[in-house]
């Protein structure tokens, strides 16, 4: 089992920064931000709601301090962000991260949206599932699961057979005949090494936090498009918050590294090794140029580390050079803009 009952891991912890509680009061803001004996005294920096982040896990953000965030806006983010840092929402459409995520217990008290998370009755778990099916042994069928406890009214689950995962490999090196990605990146892009085929079960409680991606009224036609986490991340951001601005951070899309993985959790339980095949970004360029042609009032900031051209990562991506609500800025030019709009 992956559950551990309720037990709330470190990283999982809301941020210690100036924000507003559930009584509408100030928090404190930490030490390292207190006015400074001999300064002049300093007015609190309101959140503004029109300001969206998205982050995106390419390495660019490394030495970002993303809590700095917080006083100027929404943050969303993607998959295993929630390890280091809370989001304002969190999402995954990968349903072994999506379980996983909710093993923890991050999503009791924390916002996450997760693709087709819809939840079903007890009484219909042994409908649903052969008793023999999930205890035979060598099958091609597992169950992976947190603990059902007492109280447990309804679950959620998710299935792959063996088949349809090697159907969609298949179909993925169609797609790649002269084969640049290696073996670890066709799991990737069906799912990661973790998938297998077989049942991931989240016994839920009565109250959590989390949304479907396709829930009624969410997206513009009830429908997530099938996008990838960070893409949509950015679609249900505009949706829900109606920003003026979005800034992208950490969203690479390339890799720096003589075409190696780009993620700051390569190597972690669901992300292949630091030796895989950096991923074709093509499907995620494709859909946030979507998002953006969808939303031509919204303007957008794809932030860098470096100055345009100085790699492969700090590029003007080429299909997106027709829009015209895009800008592209280096971090250091993004806080700066953001400290005079706060003034």
């Amino acid at each position: 089992m992956y559950y551990k009952e309720w037990e709330r891991n470190p990283y999982s912890t809301v941020q210690s920064v100036l924000n507003l509680n559930s009584q509408n009061e100030w928090e404190p803001l930490p030490l390292s931000s207190k006015v400074k004996v001999g300064t002049p005294p300093q007015k609190p920096k309101m959140i503004n709601n029109k300001q969206v982040f998205i982050i995106g896990n390419g390495e660019s953000r490394q030495e970002i301090n993303l809590a700095e965030l917080n006083q100027y806006g929404k943050t969303y983010g993607c998959n295993a962000l929630y390890r280091d840092y809370t989001p304002d929402a969190l999402i995954a459409v990968d349903h072994r991260m999506a379980h996983q995520i909710y093993w923890t217990g991050y999503s009791i008290d924390n916002v996450c949206y997760f693709r087709d998370w819809n939840r079903m009755p007890a009484d219909s778990y042994q409908m649903l599932l052969d008793p023999q099916m999930i205890t035979s042994t060598g099958s091609d069928y597992e169950v992976y699961t947190n603990d059902r406890l007492p109280h447990h009214k309804e679950f959620v689950m998710h299935g792959a057979n063996k088949d349809e995962l090697e159907r969609a490999e298949q179909q993925i090196k169609e797609l790649d005949p002269d084969k640049v990605l290696t073996d670890d990146a066709v799991k990737a892009l069906v799912g990661g090494d973790c998938l297998q085929s077989g049942f991931y079960i989240s016994w839920v409680e009565e109250i959590d936090k989390v949304h479907s991606t396709t829930e009624p009224g969410l997206i513009p036609g009830d429908s997530d498009n099938g996008f990838s986490s960070g893409s949509l991340a950015h679609l249900i951001s505009i949706a829900v918050e109606e920003p003026d601005e979005v800034y992208l951070i950490g969203m690479d899309l390339y890799s720096n590294y003589n075409d190696r993985y780009n993620n700051l959790y390569k190597g972690t339980e669901g992300y292949m090794g630091e030796g895989g095949n950096a991923i074709p970004p093509d499907h995620w360029i494709a859909q946030h140029g979507m998002v953006m042609e969808q939303f031509p009032n919204v303007q957008h900031y794809k932030v860098n580390k470096l100055s345009l051209g100085s790699d492969t990562v700090n590029q003007e991506i080429e299909e997106w050079k027709v829009l015209q609500n895009l800008e592209y800025l280096t971090y250091a030019e993004m806080f700066g803009r953001l400290a005079d709009g706060a003034r």
